[in-house]
């Protein structure tokens, strides 16, 4: 008989061992749209995020005179591992084309990189490799904050007084938080594309911030792909 206890308690400790395994858990990639003007730069952001970690941020960024450019960023565990943009950018008074491709280690260091300027393979110094990351931080937290204040992107077309969101064509009642200059009011009376950050509550739209404002040609935005 004194035999079995040994291997009775084996086995209760055994299965105690097993009931307090927690179970793997996958949570869920969660995705969120948002922009911002400030100045003369309006850019739109399409984040993606678990368990309040950045896991990619794809962005159109819009700086007038100064050039446009699409990026797109990885991170992995929380950490930023690559990034890769591309459009123009004002360079010795000129706005030229130009492309960039960078890779980081688990440290944060910049272990691949490759920068093209209207043709010419060029270096990336410190500070460029550092406003880099720094983007990227900044572009989180303007994100993470809109998400904090319920503000997202939403966009679609004036036709006539009536306003049809991108996607499914739904008609929305826009209001503004604050009033709009005399010009840009006539400009909404005619067919037109247009991007704001605001809520949607039913058929409501409340239009925290103007984005953009463009000929109807303008096709609804989609997050660039630059990664492979």
């Amino acid at each position: 008989m004194k035999r079995l206890i040994p291997f009775l308690l084996l086995s209760l400790l055994a299965g105690c061992e097993s009931t307090t395994v927690p179970e793997n858990t996958i949570t869920p990639i969660l995705s969120y749209t948002t922009g911002q003007t400030k100045g003369d730069t309006t850019a739109v952001y399409w984040y993606t995020f678990q368990q309040n970690r950045p896991v990619s941020l794809s962005e159109i960024v819009m700086k007038g005179d100064y050039g446009q450019y699409q990026s797109e960023y990885r991170w992995r565990e929380g950490n930023l591992r690559e990034i890769k943009r591309e459009g123009t950018q004002f360079i010795d008074m000129v706005v030229k084309p130009f492309s960039l491709h960078v890779r980081y280690d688990t440290k944060g260091s910049a272990v691949f990189q490759r920068y093209l300027v209207d043709g010419t393979v060029l270096p990336l110094s410190d500070t460029q490799l550092y406003q880099l990351t720094r983007q990227a931080k900044q572009a989180t937290d303007v994100i993470k904050q809109q998400r904090r204040d319920g503000q997202s992107l939403v966009q679609g077309y004036w036709q006539g007084k009536q306003f049809l969101r991108c996607d499914d064509d739904k008609p929305l009642s826009v209001t503004f938080e604050t009033a709009l200059p005399d010009y840009i009011e006539q400009q909404l009376s005619q067919d037109k594309f247009m991007a704001v950050t605001g809520k949607v509550r039913r058929s409501m739209l409340e239009a925290n911030q103007l984005l953009m404002l463009a000929d109807k040609s303008q096709q609804c935005l989609s997050a660039p792909v630059l990664l492979k």
